[in-house]
């Protein structure tokens, strides 16, 4: 099996080679996004800051006193950043879901991979994977209240006790099962997509049942897979906060040095997320294909 899983990534990391001028198109609505989000923020800051010495002393210590000030002076435009904040995650995410089915297109067929056929396999799966997503929120909302009800009920346990390091242990375990569970929907949630698009389906239950059917009979080389990226994905996270611990703050010109480091990492990010989808689609190609046994005369 473990040389079944190497071969799988090593044909996953190929078709990312392959594809790699996609990351930019990526990176570029994800740099787009970051923007909106920044720019009534970035505004008020220009406001406050941009005729102060104020500006000089925060570059070297954050200033507590400014920040309770600014806070009550622009107060208004703060209440109203949430719902700028909630409106750009959620197109921010309909636009990955949308991505997502034109990476699945050309992963599931290498040769039409020209950025037309990217689209086209966006638009088509688009509402199909939209389903999946809402049905995901929905799981995904009931895993934390699970999780907040754990924590309740562990509290409630040790309320009268001193036994800390149990209660912490628990509360950790809490915290492990949530992701075990988030990861568990992530990859159904993926699959699902999968199915749908590779066996042209429409139907949301159909393809789920499919999903869960496909995940059953090879949970283990799936999730393998699975766990292998993630850890993959989690290293070059550790990596960056490592390095950006030795990078100064002052002058000035180091922050354009995090600021690449910065977008390194989330082209790494965007790359890892190519290579889940890739992954996903030649295992579901590979482990749902017909045995064809050959009869010898």
């Amino acid at each position: 099996m473990i040389g079944y899983i190497k071969q799988i990534l090593v044909q996953g990391t190929r078709s990312v080679f392959y594809n790699s001028k996609l990351v930019f198109l990526l990176w570029a609505f994800n740099a787009a996004s970051a923007l909106i989000l920044t720019i009534p923020f970035l505004q008020v800051l220009l406001d406050s800051l941009s005729n102060s010495l104020i500006s000089d002393s925060l570059s070297q210590n954050f200033d507590y006193i400014w920040y309770i000030q600014f806070k009550k002076i622009y107060e208004l435009q703060f209440e109203h950043l949430p719902l700028s904040i909630y409106s750009v995650v959620a197109i921010y995410t309909l636009l990955q879901t949308f991505f997502l089915g034109g990476l699945i297109s050309i992963f599931n067929n290498p040769k039409k991979n020209h950025i037309v056929d990217f689209f086209y396999g966006g638009v088509k799966y688009f509402f199909r994977f939209v389903k999946v997503l809402l049905v995901s929120l929905i799981f995904f909302a009931i895993a934390f209240k699970i999780n907040d009800y754990l924590g309740e009920f562990i509290t409630y346990l040790f309320k009268d006790s001193e036994n800390v390091k149990a209660d912490f242990v628990l509360k950790g375990l809490r915290y492990i099962l949530l992701v075990f569970f988030i990861g568990v929907i992530t990859i159904i949630s993926d699959y699902t997509k999968v199915a749908l698009a590779l066996g042209d389906k429409t139907k949301i239950l159909i393809g789920t049942y499919n999903a869960f059917i496909f995940l059953k009979n090879n949970f283990v080389k799936i999730f393998s897979v699975f766990l292998i990226v993630s850890i993959t994905g989690a290293v070059g996270v550790i990596l960056y906060n490592l390095i950006g611990k030795f990078i100064p703050r002052t002058p000035y010109y180091f922050l354009v040095l995090s600021f690449i480091l910065q977008q390194m990492l989330i082209i790494f990010r965007l790359l890892v997320r190519m290579l889940f989808c890739a992954t996903e689609v030649n295992l579901y190609n590979d482990l749902s294909a017909d045995v064809v046994n050959v009869e010898s005369n």
